[in-house]
């Protein structure tokens, strides 16, 4: 598969899995986004995400998803 293609459906992935976690949240993502920032720029992922992103078929997005989840939340 080309990288933008893997890019795109795991985008898809993620977004599908944050969607479904956060729901009916009123307040998502600008007072409760999937992951936080800290200073020097190391991500955490929230403790529900890593708990879907741990489960079988979900793993291989858990790297990805620490490069990536700030560019996709990051406001334009």
């Amino acid at each position: 598969m080309y990288q933008s293609n893997l890019h795109t459906e795991n985008t898809i992935r993620l977004m599908e899995i944050v969607l479904a976690l956060t729901g009916d949240d009123k307040c998502y993502p600008y007072q409760n986004p999937p992951y936080a920032l800290d200073h020097d720029g190391v991500i955490t992922l929230s403790g529900a995400l890593r708990s879907e992103l741990n489960k079988n078929g979900n793993q291989d997005l858990v790297v990805w998803a620490h490069q990536n989840i700030v560019s996709l939340f990051k406001e334009s």
